[in-house]
């Protein structure tokens, strides 16, 4: 998962061979490209929007000397067109970074493409002191015990990167959570109160194995609580819960993602088309597990007035706390989705990358105006107290402590936390007059910023966004090589049926 990408990355590297930093730009705020002298290696990676940042911070690193290497999802997916951005691109897992650093620590030519599956899972040791040494103080200690997801949603690209399920040993987990804990500053919160969140794709998916690490943590002396990311399918097992609740679980993140049952089905979520989803929330809850979730909305299919009601909706029921997280659904490149939307010409004309942020609107073909729904994103990301009001939310946060019937001032800001974190959020990000339509959309400074010291003949390569459709919706050149055989553009199709 991408908050713990780079620690993984780092741990690979021998760090008395290597001096190792780490830079987060969501904890540190964006790298200075002056700093980007004195490297020499620098491995980058990100989600999709990112991509264009990391082909920003590749030119200053290699104009200063660092050999390149950039891992994450559109190198994974796409790494021959990645290629012409870094000088190493990394398709798949974590594991390969110790074939490309023993390559480069032996003089060896390094490969342009080095691949390795990412359920393919090597027993190496997580070094979390790098997180101290790095500036990064966490509040609760993140893992992983596995990797990947069986389950197909089609607007995941799980199944596309990954392809399956595989998990860590159990004896690996044991030992990160000790060496966690270990690392953690002396009289920090997360060593004298330490609570374990698994960043796991899909903690649930392996149901032996999950319940082994269960054994582990409830047996754990020092691990007071701990929480995970499961399909919603797991609250159905009402037995499974109160064995999760009894080994000190006490929050789970379910991929609820709507409440709305037309919009599972449209994406293959059969995992949540089973029984009352609200039931299995309030048995949890009951148990001491808070059940956070995030929320997505479909602009082709809802309108504004249905966005919005189903926000009131949520702030009305007691059972569900508020989403940790709203999104838009995005066609992430690589989904089933994506494929689909482009091969019928749904996709919006222009759309970038970075244009796949959960914000913006990302299709031709919507279900109300586009100035209706740009204004009601724009409330929904920064001004959700307008369509819910800060009070309901308070009433429903203090009304969900009060169910607790617990002391534990920890619990209660789990609680609170799970109700408040998108709120919160909303008031962290200025909208900066943005219109959340793909394609023309306001680009952050970062694109410009420092153009005045690069090459012409290197600006369109490294600070241009990386674009996905044309002006017509089609596809672009360099998507045509990743085009399964037999796709056929909407404007051919219909001059074959016209024929």
């Amino acid at each position: 998962m991408q908050p713990m990408s780079g620690l993984h990355i780092a741990s690979f590297i021998d760090s008395k061979r290597f001096d190792v930093t780490l830079h987060h730009e969501d904890w540190h705020g964006p790298f200075e490209p002056r700093r980007a002298t004195g490297y020499a290696i620098a491995f980058l990676t990100g989600l999709q929007p990112d991509f264009d940042r990391m082909r920003q911070l590749s030119y200053f690193f290699r104009r200063a000397g660092a050999t390149v290497v950039a891992g994450g999802s559109v190198c994974t997916q796409f790494p021959e067109f990645a290629t012409q951005f870094f000088d190493v691109v990394c398709s798949g897992g974590v594991e390969i970074v110790a074939e490309v650093v023993a390559d480069f620590a032996a003089g060896r030519p390094l490969k342009s493409i080095y691949r390795s599956p990412i359920t393919r899972i090597n027993d190496y040791s997580v070094n979390y002191r790098l997180l101290k040494f790095s500036g990064i103080n966490l509040k609760v200690h993140l893992l992983e015990a596995s990797r990947g997801c069986s389950f197909r949603c089609s607007f995941c690209v799980i199944p596309a990167e990954a392809g399956g399920h595989a998990a860590y040993d159990v004896a690996a987990v044991a030992n990160a959570v000790d060496s966690a804990i270990a690392a953690s500053p002396r009289f920090g919160f997360r060593r004298w109160y330490p609570i374990v969140l698994f960043l796991d794709n899909n903690f649930s998916d392996d149901r032996r194995h999950m319940l082994a690490i269960c054994e582990l943590l409830r047996q754990h002396r020092k691990v007071r609580m701990w929480g995970a990311l499961v399909t919603q399918n797991v609250l159905h097992d009402r037995a499974l819960i109160r064995r999760l609740a009894a080994a000190k679980c006490r929050a789970l993140f379910v991929g609820l993602e709507s409440l709305d049952r037309a919009f599972l089905r449209r994406f293959n979520k059969r995992q949540n088309l089973g029984r009352d989803v609200l039931d299995d929330v309030s048995h949890a809850e009951s148990l001491g597990i808070v059940v956070g979730y995030g929320y997505l909305f479909d602009p082709r299919y809802q309108t504004v007035a249905q966005m919005e009601e189903q926000m009131r909706l949520i702030a009305r029921t007691d059972t569900l706390s508020m989403p940790i997280y709203l999104s838009l659904v995005a066609p992430l490149t690589g989904t089933e989705v994506f494929w689909e939307d482009l091969r019928e010409g749904r996709l919006a004309p222009n759309l970038r990358l970075r244009d796949l942020d959960g914000e913006t609107i990302a299709y031709a073909a919507l279900a109300d105006t586009p100035e209706n729904l740009s204004t009601v994103v724009d409330r929904l990301f920064r001004r959700p107290w307008e369509i819910v009001g800060r009070r309901a939310v308070l009433r429903k946060v203090l009304r969900r402590i009060v169910a607790t019937r617990t002391l534990n001032p920890v619990y209660w800001y789990v609680v609170a936390a799970s109700s408040l974190h998108c709120f919160v959020w909303a008031r962290a990000y200025p909208s900066q007059h943005r219109s959340y339509m793909a394609g023309e959309d306001v680009l952050d400074p970062l694109y410009s910023e420092y153009l005045g010291e690069v090459a012409d003949e290197d600006r369109e390569r490294y600070f241009a966004p990386v674009t996905l459709t044309d002006a017509d919706g089609q596809p672009m050149p360099w998507l045509q090589a990743y085009i399964a055989p037999g796709y056929r553009s909407p404007a051919v199709t219909a001059e074959v049926k016209s024929g």
